[in-house]
């Protein structure tokens, strides 16, 4: 019998874990982006093909993101920012990570949601002083309601951030590697 807890399928969650954990080949991930400049400071993002562990795969429909600054920012304001992308990516980490993980340790989700703040400043991008050019700053508020105990909740809080790969990556050295193709 299958088993769905928070829109998840328990079974092929658990038939994932394991097989992961018999060979950790199954768990490596690669992504990819193809994004085009579209004046100013608008650009397009569209998915690509992306790879789970051995096996290769196509999206089943083409997903866009459109980028833009808003107005302060000498932008037009046609798209989310790229540092709203960024949290957003957190966030949308951050759902996966307690649906699944919510439904691994049987806690049922009634509502969730997410108030991520990221601050920084123009200096480091404008090369003013010694700032930084990125966020220096970025909290989380989770948003949940769930007939589960705070204690359990608290517990699915901190597994959850612990082991969330986006998380993870923003606060963790990451190798970013950059070339140009002059054309």
């Amino acid at each position: 019998m299958t088993t769905v807890r928070n829109g998840v399928n328990v079974n092929d969650l658990m038939t994932a874990i394991e097989s992961v954990k018999e060979d950790p080949a199954n768990g490596k991930l690669t992504f990819t982006v193809h994004s085009r400049w579209n004046n100013g400071f608008k650009a397009e993002h569209r998915s690509a093909n992306y790879v789970v562990g051995k096996q290769s795969g196509t999206h089943v429909h083409d997903h866009t993101v459109r980028t833009d600054e808003p107005r302060e920012i000498l932008g037009e304001d046609t798209g989310i920012s790229p540092a709203e992308t960024l949290i957003s990516s957190l966030a949308a980490c951050l759902t996966v990570g307690y649906a699944a993980n919510a439904a691994a340790m049987e806690i049922d989700i009634d509502d969730m949601s997410f108030e991520i703040t990221g601050k920084g400043s123009l200096e480091g991008f404008m090369n003013i002083g010694d700032s930084r050019p990125g966020l220096r700053d970025i909290s989380v508020k989770t948003h949940i309601k769930s007939s589960a105990s705070v204690e359990k909740l608290q517990e699915l809080h901190d597994y959850v951030n612990e082991h969330s790969p986006i998380w993870d990556t923003l606060s963790s050295p990451v190798q970013v590697e950059s070339e140009l193709a002059v054309e």
